[in-house]
């Protein structure tokens, strides 16, 4: 199967998530692709108006059978960088989609679920199928075994995307 990682990360947390995931996931038989969304020049962490920010590249959603989505948490929100992406991509169509988010806070109450209830509703607006989600707390002591728990959960749904 043809997974695609979509992922915006600032300080590195997010790809490093991602990479760990490719390496799970092309072991697990599937060929896998992380494109990270980069910034036209320096990546202004104050912006907040999605409208203001232009990217490199688009990745083409549409180029993979499952999507993963990633970014970290801004302000108790999805970042601008994924907000900005959404507004230029066309209708995923039921397309199979997987979130996760990064956050500095040890714990999801304090911002991460908030965050993947907006990129939910982002994908749910262009007609994806979110299947799977997940917070990874860059301050919980338990911050290894949250990561390795997505690791699975997102393993285990690639494999049953792939029996059907």
């Amino acid at each position: 199967m043809e997974i695609g990682i979509i992922i915006h990360s600032l300080t590195g947390n997010t790809l490093s998530v991602a990479e760990r995931l490719q390496e799970k996931l092309t072991a697990d038989g599937h060929d896998v692709e992380i494109e990270q969304l980069k910034t036209i020049g320096e990546e202004n962490i104050k912006e907040t108006n999605s409208a203001n920010i232009k990217l490199k590249a688009y990745p083409d959603p549409q180029a993979h059978d499952l999507l993963i989505i990633a970014g970290p948490v801004r302000g108790a929100s999805v970042s601008p960088i994924l907000k900005h992406y959404f507004s230029k991509i066309g209708q995923l169509e039921g397309k199979p989609t997987l979130l996760f988010v990064t956050e500095f806070f040890p714990f999801p109450w304090m911002g991460g679920k908030h965050a993947l209830k907006q990129m939910t509703a982002l994908c749910e607006e262009h007609g994806a199928a979110v299947i799977g989600s997940g917070v990874i707390n860059w301050k919980n002591p338990r911050r290894e075994g949250q990561i390795e728990e997505l690791l699975q959960q997102f393993s285990d749904s690639a494999a049953r995307m792939d029996r059907k």
